[in-house]
This record gives C-alpha cells, structure tokens and sequence, in this order.
C-alpha cells in the first residue's frame, strides 16, 4: 500500500450517530464529531496499555514534547499524522485515514484495536452518554491485518508529554445485553458514576437497540471505584468483561 493511499472501515450504524452542527441538529454526519469520539476511546486505550495521553484542550504538549495520543491525533505544533474523511450516511458508512505522512504500524494497530472496541462493547459520535445513539458494526476494515504485541507496544510507549489519568480502559467494566433493571441500579450503588456538578460527566452509558437493553458500560477513575463496581456487578451475577481483558494484545509475547 503506497503511503498516501487511504485505509478505508466500513461501518454500519445500528442506532443513530449523533455528531451535531452550529445548529444543535445533526441532519449530515461531521467529521469532526466522529473524531473527537474517536480520540477519547483512543486515549482510553493508550492509558490502558501504559501510554500517555493529555487532556488536549488543557495541555503543554508540543512538538519534541508531546504525549502517546497527541503523536497520532495531533495537537498545537504538531499535526495530525493522517486527514479523516466520511462517505455516505445510510446503511453503510465509510470512515477514510489518508496518511499525511509516516504512521507507524502500532499506530494503525492502536486505531484498529479502538476501533473494535467501540464496535463490540462501546458507542461513537456526540452524545454517547444517552441511549440512542452510537452503536455501529464493522462490515469491513482494511485495519483487519494490523495487530497489537506486546513488545511493539512497549517500544512505541516512549513520549513524555503531558498526561492525564482518565479514561483509562483497564478501569472499564463492559456489559453487552444487559439486563435492564439490574444494570442500571448500578449508577445508583455507585453514585461516583453520576458526575458532579455541571463540568463532570457521567461516566456511566446504557444503550438499547430497537427498544431493547443492548450495551452496558461505565469506568471507574481509581482502584477503589474499580472495586466498588465489581463488588455490585458480582453481587448481583451480571456477566461482564473488565478492561483488562478488552486490551489484550493479540500478538502474544
């Protein structure tokens, strides 16, 4: 594949993908709504794996200095290694990376890996925090051939910018087909989850399809958050995958 070429995902939207405009309306999908949600999943998965990553709107990172997640995505001094583009809006969805320059494979594999963790067990685009929007599936992705190991990942991880500590995948509990009442008595066991105050989101997400439960997940932001929902989730036997497992490299050793 010649570096310019663009590497093509096929989606399928299985709910509505909300990605806003000036207007407050969300009538043509905007590139930048999908890649700002994609940029936090990214993030997550950076920090779960060891990386660093910056709040990008409150950062220092520049080029020479910037974090794991700012050396793909891009940040002040320092541009976005690929151009992101969207065609169509209906059944099928294709999501374009066209390469600005060099990206590493980790960096394809760390884009791939996000990318199925929001297809299998999360949401993309705006308002991923209410119930009806952002679930997708992957029809195709030319991402498919790019896999994470380990020993790649622990040579790559050597920025030293800015960082922040959530959200970090590993603190991520996911629940898929979930039953209704039991889960979401869950933000009310751990009420942390709820957010405080106007500038801090929840951090918990339930999603239905067809007027059905469907998704269930919520992060924790340290190891005692983390053991709280655990404790709720075993109590009460819901099955559910941590973070932990999610990550997992595929490349073995």
């Amino acid at each position: 594949m010649s570096e310019m070429e663009p590497i093509t995902v096929e989606i399928k939207p299985l709910t509505p993908i909300w990605t806003g405009d000036a207007n407050r309306k969300c009538k043509t999908l905007k590139e930048s709504g999908i890649i700002g949600s994609l940029r936090w999943w990214y993030e997550a998965v950076i920090r779960g794996y060891g990386g660093t990553a910056c709040n990008p709107t409150e950062t220092d990172c520049d080029k020479g200095k910037h974090c794991d997640a700012c050396e793909l995505f891009g940040c002040t001094g320092w541009s976005r290694k690929f151009r992101f583009e969207i065609e169509g809006s209906g059944e099928i969805i294709k999501l374009k990376f066209k390469p600005l320059r060099e990206i590493d494979d980790v960096e394809w594999a760390l884009l791939n890996k996000t990318l199925t963790i929001i297809a299998n067990y999360g949401a993309i685009g705006g308002k991923i925090a209410e119930w009806q929007y952002g679930l997708i599936e992957i029809k195709s992705s030319e991402l498919e051939n790019y896999k994470l190991n380990k020993n790649d990942l622990e040579n790559y991880f050597k920025k030293r910018g800015s960082s922040v500590d959530n959200p970090d995948i590993s603190n991520f509990f996911f629940v898929n087909r979930p039953d209704g009442g039991k889960t979401k008595d869950l933000k009310d066991e751990c009420e942390f989850l709820k957010g405080q105050g106007p500038r801090v989101a929840k951090r918990y997400f339930y999603k239905t399809k067809n007027g059905k439960p469907y998704r269930y997940f919520a992060y924790a932001k340290d190891s005692s958050e983390f053991e709280k929902i655990k404790k709720f989730l075993n109590s009460r036997k819901i099955e559910y995958l941590e973070g932990s497992v999610v990550l997992r490299p595929e490349g073995g050793q």
